[in-house]
């Protein structure tokens, strides 16, 4: 199959590209480890989580009070204030022996296992204390008050946390309650990425250099560790045939993804879609896609691992791995969603977009009293890397659209 120089007569739908990308690896098993909870944080939970116990495995007091028997307190007025005993106190960590008799209260404190024979907890400062054994209650409080019951936050059985979900801080906390240490998560996505181009070069070399300093792979190595990947820097290849089918080679070996910025295009010396098609099959899948910026994107799959030939330009390069790249490392770390942010906002002026195209305009946030409000950014150019710099996030203006008018609700997609 050469793709390399027809041109970009029958551009692609995005939804359509990503579907047939995506659709590539679909045979393809998720690879998984156990690791223990302190490494596990943004990871992606290969198997469902299930409770084998309750939590907490106690009634256990929610407030620092009294536990009581509600037959005692249920009729206490200020007319009619009740007096009960201080028999005894159910320490924090320990369990109290005894069963509360009738007429008696025990001390608890909040997290206090409830002693057998209470049914509530009446808070400290809902009762008068005389000397340290008597306790006098004006204002009954409702049966089961105040107490956090056994299996109330996850019982036994239940679901913790689903295949497919990022683990958060907050759910490793829950894990260890639970009694858990290690879980198995799918292993991070190998993402091999390397950029083409005899006009680059590794870091500024003056003002008169006429050399470009390249700054794809530094921006897709960030992009890539945000989402749970691995990089794998294969660096700067010349735009020979040759050396970047050798680099290609070598991407696959290493890698669950490929990532080559550079030599997308179809200029007498854009090479990378031919060399694809080179390498293994089935090749190039899509060779141009309806979306500005990023248009000559390439999506391939070469001996069943996904290639994704993106622009050389840093702007659209980004654009092409948020649209692409972003849900392929997700459906290859077991993500049941693609992780995004997005905002609802007023567009402040009409958003121009391409007909024909999904056009995607970079835009600022502006907090009013009425809610947010999106102002495209001042330059649009792909050329400029100020415009994602600038930029709070973008909006996706519709291959029929041509515009959004001005005062319209939109969704904002957050550069996170």
């Amino acid at each position: 199959m050469n793709h390399a120089h027809e041109g970009f007569h029958n551009l692609r739908n995005v939804d359509d590209a990503l579907a047939s990308f995506l659709k590539s690896i679909e045979h393809r098993r998720l690879r998984t480890e156990l690791q223990p909870l302190p490494q596990c944080l943004n990871r992606v939970v290969a198997d469902e989580i299930i409770a084998k116990n309750d939590v907490p495995f106690f009634d256990r007091s929610v407030v620092d009070g009294f536990a009581v028997r509600f037959s005692d307190i249920e009729k206490a007025t200020e007319a009619r204030p009740v007096v009960l005993e201080i028999v005894g106190e159910s320490r924090l960590g320990e369990i109290y022996k005894g069963t509360v008799p009738g007429r008696c209260a025990i001390a608890v404190a909040t997290g206090s296992i409830m002693p057998k024979g209470a049914d509530s907890v009446v808070p400290i400062e809902d009762v008068t204390q005389s000397g340290r054994r008597r306790i006098t209650f004006v204002n009954g409080v409702k049966l089961g008050e105040n107490i956090l019951r056994k299996g109330e936050d996850v019982s036994r059985g239940k679901i913790v946390l689903e295949r497919g979900r990022r683990v958060r801080a907050q759910d490793l906390g829950a894990l260890k309650t639970l009694g858990i240490n290690k879980i198995r998560v799918a292993k991070r996505p190998r993402v091999a990425v390397f950029s083409t181009g005899n006009e680059l070069v590794e870091s500024f070399r003056g003002k008169s250099s006429y050399q470009t300093v390249e700054i794809n792979r530094l921006v897709l190595s960030a992009k890539i560790n945000e989402l749970g990947g691995y990089t794998i820097n294969l660096g700067i290849v010349k735009d020979r045939k040759e050396s970047i089918i050798r680099a290609l080679r070598r991407a696959v070996k290493l890698s669950d993804l490929v990532l080559i910025s550079g030599g997308s295009s179809v200029g007498q010396r854009d090479l990378v879609p031919s060399c694809i098609d080179a390498v293994g099959k089935p090749g190039m899948l899509v060779h141009g896609v309806a979306m500005r910026p990023a248009m000559p994107t390439g999506l391939a799959s070469v001996n069943g691992i996904p290639v994704i030939s993106l622009p050389g330009i840093p702007v659209s390069a980004m654009f092409a791995f948020l649209v692409f790249g972003r849900p392929m490392i997700a459906k290859l770390a077991g993500m049941n969603v693609v992780p995004e942010s997005k905002l609802p906002a007023r567009t402040a002026m009409p958003i121009k977009g391409w007909k024909g195209f999904r056009t995607f305009v970079r835009v600022g946030l502006r907090e009013t009293a009425d809610g947010l409000i999106a102002t495209p950014v001042e330059s649009q150019r792909s050329s400029v890397i100020m415009s994602i710099v600038k930029a709070d996030g973008f909006v996706a203006v519709p291959e029929d659209a041509g515009e959004i008018p001005a005062g319209q609700m939109v969704e904002v997609t957050l550069f996170m």
